[in-house]
């Protein structure tokens, strides 16, 4: 693969980009098996990729997804290639469609990821409040939770009047209504909350703890966040917003009639939260590079622990065909630096 940088305006870097014929093989093997999959497309096992979108899609509208599954599929190597690790891409033109047997060149503007130094590297100090108990109240409210989960509606005939019935939560109840969760009486409910609840209370102390340090590293972050980045970053967050409501069965009409909100005041939102995770992740970078941090197998599992739990992998092999080992490096990077913060940051507990 050849990579040339040919322009450069406002931090963003205009690429030419061609793909060796083996290469561009590849990409319509892997490449458009990938595009079938994400968006579902029907057909025979026996067919050929490219034959399986047209059928589906239609000659023109199939040609564009075949030269567009194509690039997206080609560009995350070629940036590897260069180091470089993408905020925004845009403007992806082609001199012709990719054809099998054939060299394929594309051009993409890209804004490359910036490095930012902190005006003080030194550890922090912060305080937190101390950790809460789990109180027996605690898992009263989540058998009451669970008891609501399984009530019935039953209606006077006379009033029309609706009352919301419970069930009593007893053993017999647990071993007729939650069959095969390997839980068989009240006491073991009890104890399967009471550790579920430890569990939520320690990640909720330590991403304080997190919070708080980082909170004070900020406010050495003297860097420029860009319109385009904030902007890109907005946006990835808000298609992942409206397919988590859609995943609980709401549109996102629903969400904003029952929030009272619009779609203005939810990208303000995202917004914001996007300024600050950026600001994080630069956070994080810079703390990586000053302290001459290294990477290690165990940081890259670590990383895939949380990428994919239970799935290392197939995710880590997924992202070595697809170009994006550069993001595994990036979490894992910034998963030891912030590792870093926690171990020399001194920590007040205020009971």
């Amino acid at each position: 693969m050849k990579v040339e940088q040919i322009n450069e305006i406002d931090g963003e870097v205009e690429l030419r980009i061609t793909a060796s014929v083996p290469e561009v093989e590849k990409a319509f093997e892997d490449g458009l098996q990938l595009f079938i999959t994400q968006y579902e497309i029907e057909g025979s096992e026996d067919e050929a990729p490219v034959q399986r979108i047209y059928k589906a899609l239609g000659n023109e509208e199939g040609r564009d997804a075949i030269t567009s599954a194509v690039i997206s599929f080609l560009l995350p190597f070629a940036l590897e290639r260069e180091e470089i690790i993408p905020m925004t891409s845009s403007n992806v033109n082609a001199e012709s469609d990719p054809k099998q047997g054939e060299e394929f060149t594309f051009s993409v503007t890209v804004l490359p990821k910036p490095e930012f130094e902190l005006t003080d590297y030194s550890p922090v100090e912060v305080s937190v409040p101390a950790r809460t108990d789990v109180t027996e109240s605690d898992i009263d409210m989540q058998i009451h939770m669970l008891a609501h989960e399984f009530a019935t509606v039953k209606v006077d005939p006379e009033t029309g009047e609706e009352e919301i019935i419970e069930p009593e939560v007893t053993d017999e109840w647990i071993k007729n209504t939650l069959q095969g969760t390997g839980v068989e009486s009240v006491e073991q409910l009890r104890s399967q909350f009471r550790e579920t609840s430890e569990r939520v209370k320690n990640e909720q102390f330590e991403n304080s703890k997190m919070s708080a340090i980082m909170a004070e590293y900020a406010k050495r972050f003297t860097g420029e966040i860009s319109e385009k980045m904030t902007a890109a970053m907005t946006d990835d967050m808000y298609e992942a917003f409206k397919t988590e409501i859609a995943n609980e069965g709401m549109t996102l009409m629903d969400f904003m009639l029952q929030q009272k909100t619009d779609e203005k005041q939810i990208r303000a939102s995202l917004a914001t939260q996007a300024e600050n995770q950026l600001i994080q992740g630069f956070v994080l970078d810079a703390i990586f590079r000053h302290h001459k941090l290294k990477l290690e197998l165990a940081d890259l599992m670590s990383a895939l622990g949380s990428l994919a739990p239970g799935d290392e992998e197939d995710a880590f092999e997924t992202m070595q065909k697809t170009g994006r080992v550069f993001l595994l490096k990036e979490g894992a990077s910034r998963m030891k630096a912030a590792n870093w913060l926690m171990e020399n940051s001194k920590i007040n507990i205020i009971e």
